[in-house]
């Protein structure tokens, strides 16, 4: 309860036994009601427990319990009162974990271990102070890991929108609520409230029948919801912006209604998981049109598509993901000698707390201070920044109509053109050291206590266990933030450093920050692959041998790429207005080879249950505008759209014109509505 007797919900509470050594004895969460059943092995007099309450809504902040006594008649019972806190804005979530994810009421939520991948090997126990140091523990510039102005990191080759891909990606697979920052942790005794897999279960949780909030009832059960975007000048949770599917979907108070909130910790990791409900939706219309031979014998349509969603998914993670972060040596010799390190096949799977606490933490060095959002605004900030904050990228909201995420400037779908990443260094953006968050704001203290408390050993033990040479701290220069902390702390001869920063340094001595070197992609690549090869529903395991991805690929670019997912997505039209198809004639690989040069056509469909009046739209092709005719196109229905001229029907309109259009290299269709925002696109591949 809190100070006014209202029930705290969510809530995980952790007990330990009074006096001696404080033995953790369980932990638990809170339902709707506030409640917890205390079950520990043995039995355990409650009044020989204290309690700590955290609110993972809140950054895991521990609220302090003022008061406990017992309600009158309840001999069995026994009531906390905390002092709650309020849920923190963005930023208020830690990086990886701390949520209200494994406390919903949608249903049971199961848990699964952590463990220490290289048992045996001495934690790195450097003092506080020390690693206070090296992550800036004041904030103030100068920090030793932060960027200096004078001096950025350079920009990587990588896309920036993968530093935020990886960011859904750890979502995905780990939730860890019950570990605590000021004490030593036993990994083994943790426990990951995430499935170790990459199955989505942060999209779409484990099944309809537990998540019924996430699916359109009304419309289609086989679709996921969404909602719309705000007004650009609506105050938080004001008016709406009329343009559906350009939000998540969200209660009264703006906040977001899906499988895992910290998926809306900021409008860009928001607007991925809405991509990826759009990419469901997408692929739902497309299993009921042109794909419908994907549906496989016995399985709905509904099963196919998250089947499919999740394949194409994994197979981005593994050939797209993976190649752009990590040293392609290592993948080709995992790929030639299998994994060395991650849990052997045929063990239940668990994370190791070296990737969770450390390695895989190196994409806070991919993230930037502000992103190219879209062509209307430009770069924004992703944190609140000056007095009042002015505009910014902060969640927990309706996402603005001017902040809706254009994929195409944050992945490359083939011109190349897009806002690239920071390269993997030592060195994180200023933005990080000041979050707006209780507690530790940097997140390079957070992180490097964190591996403390998890017991995490030095990078060079590490690199020495997996049979590499260690990069002394000498070897990355004198003037390393490393080495400078050091030698302030008197230390200057220490060999070792913090695998976390190991694995950021090593980046940039082996990778010139391009990639991870040989440990981090070690890390990474084999728990990656690992999760995916020990799922006997993943693509490896349940698709056929020479499966590849086998839903449109919308992008030139070579192989099937995250950009393909969001590009597919963006086409879906929540008017149910698709462009079904695209015939750039003669010359090019898409549609018909041969016949005249002004055979040129784009087919649009109907995907909807109700009929579209097409009086005011009009489609864009290449940049060239026609307008389409005023009828009603019936559900399902079909209306093709030639270039050239040619006598009107029902089903054929005709732009009249007298040169082609469209460019046999590929390029973009849209489609526009009355209002004049863009209903639907498509990238075709010339």
């Amino acid at each position: 309860m809190d100070g006014d007797d209202r029930p705290l919900a969510g809530r995980v509470v952790v007990g330990e036994r009074r006096g001696g050594d404080g033995d953790r004895i369980g932990y638990w969460t809170t339902g709707d009601d506030g409640e917890f059943v205390l079950d520990a092995d043995g039995g355990v007099d409650v009044d020989d427990v204290s309690f700590t309450v955290r609110n993972p809504a809140g950054g895991g902040d521990t609220e302090p319990v003022r008061g406990r006594d017992r309600p009158e008649g309840g001999e069995t019972t026994l009531r906390l009162t905390v002092n709650a806190h309020s849920v923190a804005i963005h930023g208020g979530t830690e990086h990886r974990g701390m949520n209200d994810a494994a406390c919903t009421a949608a249903g049971p939520v199961r848990s699964h271990r952590f463990h220490t991948q290289f048992p045996g090997l001495d934690p790195y126990d450097r003092d506080e102070d020390l690693l206070r140091t090296l992550g800036g523990a004041d904030g103030e510039a100068g920090a030793p890991m932060m960027e200096s102005p004078d001096d950025p990191v350079g920009d990587a080759d990588t896309p920036a929108g993968y530093g935020i891909f990886g960011q859904f990606v750890d979502h995905d697979i780990t939730f860890d609520p019950t570990s605590d920052i000021d004490r030593r942790n036993d990994p083994a005794a943790l426990r990951n409230f995430r499935t170790p897999a990459l199955d989505l279960d942060s999209l779409y949780r484990t099944n309809a029948e537990a998540a019924p909030f996430l699916y359109d009832h009304e419309t289609d059960e086989r679709k996921l919801l969404t909602g719309e975007a705000a007004a650009p000048d609506a105050e938080d949770g004001g008016g709406l912006s009329g343009l559906p599917g350009t939000d998540l979907q969200r209660n009264d108070q703006g906040v977001a209604l899906i499988g895992d909130p910290r998926n809306d910790e900021n409008v860009v990791v928001s607007q991925l998981q809405l991509a990826f409900v759009n990419f469901h939706n997408r692929v739902v219309d497309h299993l009921r049109g042109p794909g419908s031979d994907l549906v496989e014998e016995g399985e709905s349509v509904l099963e196919a598509a998250q089947r499919l969603v999740r394949w194409h998914y994994q197979w981005v993670v593994r050939h797209d993901f993976l190649p752009r972060i990590c040293d392609r040596y290592v993948l080709d010799d995992i790929e030639e000698r299998g994994r060395q390190h991650f849990v052997p096949p045929g063990r239940t799977p668990a994370i190791p707390v070296e990737f969770g606490g450390a390695a895989y933490r190196f994409g806070h060095s991919m993230i930037r201070h502000a992103y190219d959002v879209n062509d209307e605004v430009g770069e924004v900030p992703l944190f609140p920044t000056g007095a009042g904050g002015g505009r910014n990228l902060r969640g927990g909201r309706p996402v603005p109509s001017d902040l809706v995420v254009d994929w195409s400037r944050l992945l490359d779908t083939g011109d190349g053109d897009y806002q690239p990443a920071r390269k993997t260094e030592p060195l994180l953006a200023p933005t990080l050291f000041d979050l707006p968050i209780s507690g530790d704001t940097s997140l390079a203290v957070r992180n490097l206590r964190r591996a403390k408390a998890l017991g995490i050993p030095s990078g060079q033990d590490v690199a020495a266990r997996m049979g590499y040479d260690p990069i002394r701290n000498e070897a990355f220069g004198e003037d390393s933030p490393i080495m400078k902390v050091l030698r302030a702390h008197g230390r200057g001869a220490d060999p070792d450093s913090p695998l976390w920063y190991y694995v950021l340094a090593e980046a940039e001595y082996q990778q010139d920050g391009e990639r991870l070197g040989a440990v981090g992609s070690r890390i990474v690549a084999e728990t990656l692959i690992g999760l995916i090869e020990a799922d006997e529903t993943a693509y490896p395991n349940a698709a056929p041998d020479d499966w590849e991805p086998s839903l449109p690929q919308p992008t030139p670019t070579e192989g099937y790429t995250l950009a393909d997912i969001t590009e597919f997505a963006a086409e879906a039209n929540p008017d149910g207005l698709v462009i079904h198809a695209v015939d750039a004639g003669p010359g090019s690989d898409v549609g018909d080879a041969a016949g005249d040069v002004l055979d040129e056509s784009v087919t649009l469909r109907n995907a909807a249950d109700d009929p579209i009046d097409l009086t005011g739209y009009v489609i864009d092709l290449d940049g060239q505008r026609g307008d389409l005719p005023g009828a009603t196109l019936g559900p399902d229905e079909t209306l093709t759209v030639h270039v050239g001229a040619g006598p009107e029907t029902s089903t054929d309109h005709y732009l009249g014109r007298g040169a082609p259009v469209l460019d046999d290299e590929g390029e973009v269709v849209a489609v526009y509505g009355p209002d004049g925002e863009r209903s639907t696109r498509r990238r075709y591949v010339g």
